[in-house]
């Protein structure tokens, strides 16, 4: 189960060339649209068929190694797969600064994932620990690495959205344009509303956030050929004791 739905198993990558450019957020007052204990449940669609829940939760700023970043976490459960991811973001801008993702596949052994991201270098350490094998690989791009989790984040945080061109993204297997395309009504669990709509280039996923003072992720779409799309179930903020576990 990829970690989105639009992010494939790992890959060796070559840097592509291009202008680097990570949109700063205005100097201007602004409250972000999520706090601590937010927790999203969306349905795993795969091809049409529901396959499962996903639930990404906002566990706020923590402390890593001495850095203030946000703790996130991104948990899917599927008949024969169950993903639990724990990202660490900037508290500027997002990016990824550690990930830990422990994934168990019906027939397979346990697999835990680590990624240490290093932006001043536009790289990223992996580690991958079976029961047996462990391995380690570098990834090298041209530009700071985004996290397609943490992408949807980024752009709730945004003081005035309807203004956001252009952003290019960097993932470790992916890079491609976000645009911004305007609003349109959404049907969801929550109702039919007016949402913010954004499309990449080349066409790799489709995100709908609500228009409205919440912001929510409502619908995330893969037109490739993975096939992969999350629909917003429910928006609850669970207490401190249970955002912990």
């Amino acid at each position: 189960m990829p970690s989105w739905p639009f992010v494939k198993e790992y890959k060796a990558v070559q840097p592509v060339k291009k202008e680097c450019v990570v949109p700063q957020q205005e100097k201007k007052a602004f409250t972000l649209p999520f706090e601590k204990g937010e927790q999203l449940k969306f349905k795993v669609n795969y091809k049409g068929l529901s396959m499962g829940t996903s639930i990404l939760t906002f566990r706020g700023p923590v402390d890593l190694n001495g850095q203030a970043v946000y703790s996130i976490t991104f948990n899917t459960a599927m008949p024969l797969v169950k993903d639990k991811e724990i990202l660490y973001a900037d508290t500027k801008t997002f990016l990824p600064v550690r990930v830990e993702r422990d994934i168990s596949r019906a027939g397979a052994f346990p697999l835990k994932i680590s990624e240490q991201y290093d932006q001043d270098h536009f790289k990223i350490d992996i580690t991958k620990k079976g029961n047996i094998a462990k391995s380690r690989m570098t990834i090298q791009k041209a530009c700071a690495i985004n996290n397609a989790i943490l992408l949807s984040y980024f752009y709730r945080s945004l003081p005035e959205i309807e203004k956001q061109g252009e952003y290019a993204v960097t993932l470790p297997t992916a890079d491609f344009k976000v645009v911004y395309k305007g609003k349109e009504f959404v049907k969801t669990a929550l109702g039919e509303l007016h949402a913010y709509v954004f499309t990449s280039i080349p066409a790799k996923f489709k995100l709908w956030i609500s228009a409205d003072a919440r912001r929510i992720p409502l619908k995330i779409e893969n037109p490739g050929t993975l096939g992969y799309s999350l629909e917003i179930k429910s928006i609850e903020y669970v207490p401190e004791e249970r955002s912990s576990k």
